[in-house]
């Protein structure tokens, strides 16, 4: 079996040799089609961040990463009941093991759902991320007319905005945060009102030019009733954490800041702005598993199209590459193809 095999930051490769796996009870075997790089693979890429909790090792002790991805059932395991072979299905493992020829998938919603018709694998591959954001999307309860910022615009932050759009929520104005100017592009496209790059300047004083300023004994803020941070904390970036800013951003009351994106390690923040604002600040770990479904509908359906957020498709063996080319600034995302009918 082919599997990618990441051995140090900076280091991947694929093997030929890995022992395929067998489903335990309760698991289906999926032969995987295509596979996403995600931004917490890129977090583990660079320094080695979350390894354990994004790989899976074969018997050869090859480490094999990737939790997002779709294709066919190639063998269920005992007590499986509602599935077929060779059904089109996603498959969320979370603990890696989808950058290979087969991975094994516990048969439950959380982690394995059926493909609609009209969805292509390389499509269905970013199921997982369109409905993290539509969770984020129903965590923070968005008000009539509110602004929001989504700080980080790759696939994470640019699917906050599709949830949003194509939910119908009644948004003020939608304001896309990175540095990258490729996904901020990508993020007009798909329906952000306005957009700021880091690197032009003072990020409060870029949303404050367009959403105005409030001010009082709370402090002052840039009228964004909720941030989304799908950035997190990359250690190497220049400049204060997202959620720093956030805490700047957000109103001077009942403002929302729902955090998705991964820290590479401590950080120092002011804090200060917590007990002036009072805002909600909330974790997003994952979805729920109606959320899954509905990610797949809205491809399905044309409310969203994720195919336009696939930036790039390598196939198996150029997997050093591929993972050089998530890092790129023209990057949105980055598939892996592996079986033959990714392309589908």
């Amino acid at each position: 079996m082919k599997a990618a095999d990441f051995t140090a930051p900076g280091h991947i490769g694929m093997r030929s040799d890995a022992t395929p796996p067998m489903p335990a009870p309760g698991e289906v075997i999926v032969a995987v089609e295509a596979c996403g790089i995600c931004g917490s693979d890129l977090h583990m890429y660079r320094n080695d961040s979350y390894r354990d909790r994004l790989t899976r090792r074969t018997p050869e002790g090859y480490t094999v990463p990737g939790h997002e991805f779709a294709g066919r059932i190639a063998a269920l395991g005992e007590g499986v009941e509602g599935w077929q072979l060779g059904q089109r299905v996603v498959g969320v493992t979370g603990l890696g093991g989808g950058m290979a020829d087969r991975v094994a998938v516990p048969a439950n919603p959380y982690q394995l759902v059926a493909m609609p018709d009209g969805v292509s694998f390389a499509e269905a591959a970013t199921t997982e991320p369109m409905a993290d954001g539509l969770q984020m999307v129903r965590k923070a309860a968005i008000r009539d007319g509110e602004n929001v910022a989504v700080f980080g615009v790759g696939i994470i932050g640019l699917g906050v905005i599709q949830a949003i759009r194509a939910r119908g929520v009644p948004v003020g104005r939608i304001v896309a945060i990175d540095v990258q100017q490729a996904r901020l592009d990508k993020a007009l496209e798909i329906g952000a009102t306005d957009i700021v790059n880091p690197r032009d300047g003072d990020v409060f004083a870029q949303v404050a030019a367009v959403c105005g300023t409030e001010e009082g004994y709370r402090g002052i803020s840039a009228n964004i009733g909720v941030v989304f941070d799908c950035a997190g904390y990359i250690a190497h970036m220049a400049g204060p954490p997202p959620l720093e800013t956030a805490l700047r951003l957000i109103a001077l009351r009942d403002g929302r800041i729902i955090c998705f994106g991964g820290f590479e390690g401590a950080m120092t923040i002011d804090m200060g702005p917590i007990i002036q604002k009072e805002p909600a600040i909330l974790g997003s770990n994952g979805y729920a598993p109606e959320e899954l479904v509905e990610a797949l509908e809205l491809m399905r359906s044309g409310a969203v199209d994720r195919r336009t957020l696939i930036s790039h498709r390598l196939p198996l063996s150029a997997i050093g590459e591929a993972f050089e080319t998530q890092c790129r600034p023209d990057a949105v995302k980055v598939m892996l193809e592996i079986g033959p009918e990714a392309a589908a």
